[in-house]
């Protein structure tokens, strides 16, 4: 069960992170969460007696197998907090299997706003309102439990993107809402040493063009709230090559996707624009930057208005 502190934590972390890359306003009416559930498309659903949770997660990783890599070049980022209308940001997205991740978020004014990365050792990220530091952490020491400042996961980035394979071994399984036209696929796992439920929502009949299949991607607490989301809002079908019969492979990759933390009212929306797949992408736009006036590391200190008190202080 999540502790009241930890609770209260999190929520001081969105906070902090939503008003730091802000400018903090008002805002009378408040963005409501996506619905990830929905009703899917108006087209008939067919038969559906032979879907079955095993052949849903085959699915899932057939499709997941077919994007190796992501490179988009001219993102729009916007950034939501409690009571604020949001900001939108340019920038830059790449992730590369299985945790090579970049992000860089920029205001035509006040230039670079946030920086966050990883790649198979470690993860940072830099948010020079928040404090003029590049804060990192080791995975090593992140899976025995850190206190993040701002409420990412960047494992949870491929999942996100349809990229992440979904274990066939474990609790999985499935509900078919035909009245919906939906079918959820749900797991049971652990976050961070905490209990949580991942739900996948997929529509049931085909789509095209830019409807997504996988409408959205939630993980709930063990009480049955959301702790955070994922809704797919359209989707780019991209040709990968043909198969071993010569026919055209297409995968689908996000291209609006929205990420967001209901109890504490905040949210990221990316837009990738136009994004190239299975690229080749570059090893050195992983390593951690050299950004800040020092580098705070989360796994020994952790990051104060007062300075860094280490961890054996907390």
């Amino acid at each position: 069960m999540i502790t009241r502190s930890a609770g209260r934590r999190l929520a001081n972390c969105i906070l902090a992170f939503a008003l730091c890359i802000l400018s903090v306003g008002c805002n009378m009416f408040l963005a409501k969460r996506e619905a990830p559930e929905a009703k899917g498309p108006r087209v008939p659903v067919g038969d559906t007696s032979g879907l079955t949770t095993e052949t849903l997660v085959a699915y899932l990783n057939k499709h997941a197998e077919k994007v190796e890599s992501i490179d988009a070049n001219d993102i729009s980022l916007t950034v939501r907090g409690p009571g604020t209308p949001g900001v939108t940001l340019d920038g830059t997205l790449m992730v590369q299997k299985p945790r090579y991740f970049r992000l860089v978020g920029k205001h035509p004014l006040t230039g670079t706003e946030v920086v966050v990365g990883s790649n198979a050792d470690q993860f940072w990220f830099y948010v020079p309102k928040m404090q003029d530091a590049l804060m990192h952490c080791s995975y090593t020491d992140f899976e025995k439990g850190v206190d993040l400042p701002f409420p990412f996961d960047p494992q949870w980035v491929p999942e996100a993107l349809g990229m992440a394979h979904v274990p066939a071994e474990g609790t999985n399984r499935m509900e078919k809402d035909e009245k919906a036209g939906i079918v959820r696929l749900i797991q049971d796992g652990t976050l961070h040493g905490q209990r949580v439920k991942k739900v996948t929502v997929c529509y049931l009949a085909p789509t095209s063009r830019d409807v997504p299949q996988v409408k959205a991607r939630i993980v709930y607490d063990e009480r049955g709230k959301v702790i955070c989301q994922a809704t797919i809002k359209s989707v780019t079908r991209m040709p990968i090559g043909p198969d071993r019969a010569g026919k055209t492979v297409y995968a689908e990759v996000p291209k609006v996707v929205k990420l967001e933390w209901p109890a504490q009212d905040a949210s990221i929306e990316l837009d990738l624009g136009k994004a190239r797949v299975n690229q080749p992408l570059p090893m050195s736009a992983f390593q951690m930057p050299d950004l800040g006036s020092k580098r705070i590391d989360l796994g020994r200190d952790r990051p104060t208005g007062r300075g860094v008190v280490p961890a054996q202080f907390r």
